[in-house]
């Protein structure tokens, strides 16, 4: 983000992915219930909780931002029409939208969007974006529709903060009864919610300031968008094939050959802003030395975790940032710790471990050994095996175990782990201070890495305005990550949106996001 004053209303582009889509239909079909599999379902309704996979794909639907991105990752305007940043970037007013309302039909306007942030301020903290949050140092509704956030310093992550889902505008008067789900702006609105089983969207009826992402920024034609709950991927694989469902996203090469030859089925490559790492406790011994971390990352055979694993769908990471983010920098990889036996076992003997007769490592009688614990959603299994493979070849065993996503999110804040087979997605290099930040510990920090100087590059990074500068700050600070090897980057994945042909209108937009508001009925 360039040092300037501006004013900003950027037109959007957008894809649309269906082989029928809505605006070559010559009349507009309205109603139908579109159910889409999630493979688990959020704790509640609040998008300042803690992060679930579930509270992320449901939350965009529920609550609009203050701005969206397109699918180039370029800022568009929703809840705010326009903005502008001061010449020293520590303040940022911004202009909203007039007549829009709360789905409890109440206005949404500066006080709302005060509200919205100061809660967040006050007990967002097991939020991923909190970071961000706490670094708006003032947020002033200046008049009804004026507000002005003011910063300590200037503050480049803070657009990637409002942007991601958790920073939906809340309705005051939902949050002020402590009870229930919050209601936001959204499209659609909570109906019904079977727990373990369902969520129900309704259509919003009142909704008439969507982005031009969409060709329609009035209210959905659809009457429900039905999120069923369905852990394991092969069976979201044969509810779409019945017809039960009508989208879901696939990451294992024999589904997506298998849907290849179903006529009923469109799928659509999406490359998102996403990572897949192996993190260590690197609060717990033997993982709290580098040496042994570099070690198993050594040992770790990447592309075969891709051929294998993956079918070949997908990119060997070699730095802690995808191509797809500022910061990222192809000449890191030669700081990679690519596939080496032998520098695996150098590493080891310098860390003071022994080879036995049998071929495990063993320190002060100790053998080398840990638990992987992973979600249960694929292809983690099959690249979790791979891992527990490649370790017992250089012999070091482990074992697995996979978890739901909240189980997992447990498991990992309470320390009870070794290895970690994980995921982020994320729009902005702050990433890494997100997820490796020492002030994030505990929560998503899940490695519990810790390096002042790391932290002091991403601080620095945070506040930095120049795009330019930013990015060398982020490339210079995952030089010192790569030493330390707090994680192992696996690949970059690539999601595969399929879904049934008798909707048109389906577009992936930003970080492969479905976006719902052109979506239309078509035929059985």
């Amino acid at each position: 983000m360039k040092h300037l004053r501006m004013m900003l209303v950027v037109m959007a582009a957008f894809i649309i992915v269906s082989c029928a889509p809505a605006a070559a239909q010559t009349q507009v079909v309205t109603g139908g219930t579109f159910v889409r599999a999630m493979t688990s379902e959020p704790a509640s309704i609040d998008p300042q909780g803690a992060a679930t996979s579930g509270l992320s794909l449901i939350a965009p639907y529920l609550f609009d931002t203050l701005a969206t991105r397109d699918v180039n990752n370029k800022l568009v305007p929703l809840l705010a029409e326009s903005w502008q940043v001061s010449e020293d970037g520590k303040t940022i007013t911004m202009k909203l939208k007039s007549g829009v309302t709360f789905q409890d039909g109440t206005p949404m306007n500066a006080e709302a969007v005060r509200f919205t942030f100061q809660r967040f301020k006050d007990s967002g903290t097991k939020s991923p974006i909190y970071s961000g949050i706490k670094a708006i140092g003032g947020i002033e509704a200046v008049d009804n529709l004026t507000v002005k956030f003011t910063f300590k310093d200037p503050t480049a992550n803070f657009w990637g903060t409002i942007t991601m889902p958790y920073a939906g505008i809340i309705s005051p008067d939902s949050a002020k009864t402590g009870k229930g789900n919050l209601i936001g702006t959204g499209p659609f609105m909570l109906g019904e919610w079977k727990t373990g089983q369902s969520i129900t969207l309704k259509r919003n009826p009142d909704y008439k300031w969507g982005t031009p992402i969409t060709q329609n920024r009035a209210a959905p034609y659809l009457d429900n968008l039905v999120f069923k709950v369905i852990p394991e991927a092969s069976t979201q694989l044969a509810a779409l094939e019945t017809g039960d469902i009508d989208a879901i996203f696939i990451n294992q090469p024999d589904h997506r050959a298998k849907l290849l030859s179903n006529p009923n089925v469109q799928l659509v490559d999406t490359q998102l802003n996403s990572l897949i790492y192996l993190a260590f406790n690197n609060k717990k011994a033997p993982f709290d030395d580098a040496r042994v971390r570099r070690a198993l990352s050594y040992a770790i055979n990447k592309d075969e975790i891709v051929k294998v694993a993956l079918g070949g769908i997908g990119k060997v990471a070699s730095t802690y940032l995808p191509p797809t983010l500022s910061g990222y920098d192809a000449s890191l990889k030669s700081l990679e710790l690519g596939f080496d036996l032998k520098k695996a076992q150098a590493e080891l003997k310098d860390a003071g471990f022994s080879q036995s007769a049998n071929g495990t490592w063993e320190k002060n009688g100790q053998p080398l050994k840990g638990l992987l614990i992973t979600s249960n959603r694929a292809p983690n299994d099959s690249i979790a095996a791979l891992i527990q493979s490649q370790f017992k070849a250089i012999g070091v065993a482990i074992d697995i175990q996979q978890l739901d996503s909240k189980a997992v999110t447990d498991a990992t804040a309470a320390g009870k782990f070794d290895f970690l087979v994980y995921r982020y997605e994320w729009n902005d290099p702050d990433a890494l201070n997100i997820y490796l930040g020492s002030a994030n510990i505990s929560s998503t920090n899940r490695a519990a890495y810790s390096n002042p100087e790391v932290d002091k590059l991403l601080a620095q990074g945070a506040r930095e305005l120049d795009e330019g500068k930013r990015a060398q700050i982020y490339a210079q600070a995952q030089k010192l990550i790569l030493q330390d090897a707090p994680w192992q980057p696996l690949y970059i994945p690539v999601d595969v949106l399929a879904f049934n042909k008798r909707f048109g209108g389906v577009q992936v937009g930003y970080m492969g996001r479905m976006l719902m508001n052109d979506v239309q009925f078509i035929g059985k």
